[in-house]
């Protein structure tokens, strides 16, 4: 019986659920207005209403291909994807001049963006060959007739929207007081059963690129860890082995759901013959966390290093135990609660109730809050700042990822290629971009 219910319950947990920057950045800041939303996006709070510009040549008389409208359009959707900002449609401002404000254009003219209830306007300036792209970037804020921001990036051409999410991370310096994580990593699985990939992309593109394809067996249940460090399961042959920064530290016993602690610990659900235990890994080496002879998987951990977990004893829920191990106790509400997540910040865990919806709560268990009401959700992750969640749907139809704030606002895919293999199981990075 046990080992039925063992098999049953990862099933219903599996089936619901880098490179330096290469371009210089010049230029100046400018003094940081005050912060006008917080950054737990707790409560109520009225948002930035910001216009993005068409980009503009740098050069006057010069022209601009479809890379600049790629590279307004994923601007506009950086911070949209924030929470903190409202969308302005820049063509109903009566500006006469739209190179006003840059840096070989005239002074801008904030009254026609005063007219229309604008509180910022991004503008931007473009330059580029097959090879280089020269950016320049500024932020005026329309309310105190000031310019917040002028940066200026160069790199290689592909290298265009992450100089876009260096920007949308200076936007939300200036407005928030609190840099963003665009830019920061998340690792996922891509394809069916039979021939899964492990995926990384970064917050702000539009693409991913493969760390682990399906050779020998399907790869799944990636993670990441301090210093972006990666792991996985990995099936090879008859035999499930664990995959720490391309190494196997582990061949036998079947694991589940590593994580990695803030020290930079790998943990995982290591099967016995009558339990599922969190069990540690150390070099080739395991030792168990938990002892409860329970089925126990799905670890996650707060800064000071207690764990959540998700355990079968008395009904699948998710419990806390204390740092350095030992029996948890159950949080969750009554019901099935699979998939924690704990906040870096701490205050949080979000995690998936009744195989549905995503939901945050309390350390405590207390103030439960649903997140989503659309198609099957899995696998919350929060984002290295805790502003936000990324996740996989089928709202759409097949599973991809979609992105959300932490209160639940703003939810939309991570990226805009929503289309092709599935994608699921999402892990966000602990680290900040570089």
């Amino acid at each position: 019986m046990r080992k039925k219910a063992f098999f049953w319950l990862v099933t219903v947990i599996l089936a619901l659920t880098s490179l330096r920057p290469v371009w210089a950045q010049e230029g100046s800041e400018f003094e940081n207005p005050s912060v006008l939303i917080p950054v737990t996006l707790g409560g109520t709070y009225n948002r930035f209403r910001v216009a993005v510009t068409d980009f503009q040549p740098i050069k006057p008389g010069g022209n601009v291909d479809g890379n600049a409208q790629d590279l307004s359009r994923r601007l506009a959707t950086n911070l949209d994807m924030t929470g903190f900002f409202e969308l302005v449609d820049p063509r109903a401002s009566l500006e006469r001049d739209p190179r006003a404000g840059l840096s070989q254009g005239p002074p801008i003219d904030y009254a026609p963006w005063a007219q229309i209830g604008t509180n910022l306007v991004i503008k931007a300036a473009i330059e580029g060959s097959r090879s280089n792209t020269v950016l320049e970037m500024f932020l005026f804020d329309i309310s105190t007739g000031r310019q917040l921001l002028a940066k200026r990036y160069t790199g290689p051409a592909k290298e265009g929207q992450k100089m876009i999410a260096r920007f949308t991370n200076d936007v939300l310096l200036s407005v928030t007081g609190e840099s963003g994580v665009f830019g920061s990593k998340i690792i996922f699985v891509s394809g069916d059963k039979s021939a899964q990939s492990i995926m990384i992309t970064e917050l702000g593109l539009d693409e991913a690129e493969t760390l682990a394809p399906p050779k020998g067996g399907p790869a799944t249940e990636p993670t990441l860890g301090p210093g972006n460090k990666t792991a996985w399961t990995h099936r090879n042959g008859n035999r499930w082995e664990l995959v720490s920064n391309g190494r196997v530290v582990h061949s036998g016993d079947t694991v589940f759901t590593p994580a990695y602690s803030p020290s930079g610990a790998l943990v995982a659900g290591l099967s016995g013959r009558v339990s599922t235990n969190i069990a540690l890994f150390e070099g080739r080496s395991s030792r168990q966390l938990t002892t409860g002879g329970s089925i126990e998987i799905s670890p996650t951990f707060s800064p000071d290093g207690r764990m959540a977990y998700v355990s079968d004893k008395g009904g699948i829920g998710i419990y806390v135990a204390p740092a350095g191990g030992g029996n948890g106790v159950r949080i969750s509400p009554p019901g099935t609660s699979t998939d924690p997540s704990w906040s870096p910040k701490g205050d949080k865990i979000a995690f998936v109730y009744r195989q549905r919806d995503i939901c945050i709560m309390n350390p405590d268990g207390s103030n439960v809050i649903q997140l989503t009401n659309q198609g099957v959700n899995h696998h919350p992750s929060f984002s290295p700042d805790g502003r936000m969640i990324v996740f996989s749907s089928t709202r759409s139809g097949g599973s991809k990822l979609y992105v959300m704030s932490a209160n639940g606002d703003r939810q939309q895919p991570l990226m805009s290629d929503n289309k092709g293999a599935s994608q699921t199981l999402p892990t966000w990075s602990p680290e900040l971009p570089e």
